[in-house]
């Protein structure tokens, strides 16, 4: 497989439809719990957005006044390090939120930038604070979206202590398999957004000679196939013995 088959999600940048935008508040973690009649009665006040490749999206520092809920493409969510580098620690979806998720505006503690043109809705701090008041299912959704991010991040930690750089490369590529791998007709999990080496790196806490060593390592024991800016996950068995491995 020499090609890059990952496809691009959109051709030019665009309005999100209003079935689109049911569909996003229907999955966001935010605003699921809400029934069809309040989240349509919230989308009166979002606004749609979109953004073309390597645009950005937020940056880190700078007064965020509410947060997107993204609908199409994907975003590379990067922080920045103490020595000046821009490090990958995450790729969000559509249905993720980008950006502080406060009801007064805060400063953005990562960047987000579209990998490719991208489409979100933007709910204002303001009136995320009415709808926290109106429903209180969107304040318990608040709640579960902080602590699966604090878990997230604690895991992160914790295996960077006690994992081996390649046991973490194969726990990146597990998660992005469930997030955002496509089953291919032959059984393997084709990760649909183009990756970059560094954004593997980034996610794994480990520097890009490292994950490079370790994916070639995988990729010859026939766990994962790979080219540039694309992984296909053909094991995911193997994958998962070898994360969990002691």
């Amino acid at each position: 497989m020499s090609n890059n088959p990952v496809r691009r999600n959109c051709a030019k940048p665009h309005s999100c439809p209003t079935e689109m935008r049911m569909k996003v508040l229907a999955k966001a973690p935010l605003t699921r719990e809400l029934t069809d009649e309040q989240r349509a009665e919230l989308d009166g006040h979002l606004s749609s957005w979109s953004w073309g490749e390597g645009d950005p999206i937020l940056l880190a520092g700078e007064e965020a006044t509410g947060s997107y809920m993204l609908a199409s493409g994907r975003a590379r969510i990067t922080r920045d390090t103490a020595d000046g580098r821009e490090v990958t620690i995450d790729i969000a979806a559509p249905g993720d939120i980008i950006g502080p998720v406060s009801t007064t505006p805060t400063a953005a503690a990562h960047s987000a930038w579209a990998m490719e043109t991208c489409c979100a809705l933007f709910l204002p701090a303001a009136v995320l604070a009415e709808v926290v008041d109106a429903y209180p299912r969107v304040a318990l959704g608040i709640i579960r979206f902080q602590e699966r991010q604090l878990r997230h991040y604690r895991e992160r930690e914790s295996a960077q202590l006690s994992s081996t750089v390649e046991q973490r490369v194969a726990a990146t590529l597990l998660r992005l398999g469930k997030k955002l791998g496509a089953t291919q007709p032959d059984g393997s999990r084709l990760l649909q957004v183009r990756l970059r080496r560094d954004d593997i790196a980034g996610m794994s806490s480990t520097t890009i000679e490292s994950a490079s060593r370790a994916m070639s390592k995988m990729k010859k024991a026939g766990l994962i196939d790979s080219g540039r800016e694309w992984v296909s996950l053909l094991d995911i068995d193997a994958l998962t013995d070898l994360v969990e491995a002691p």
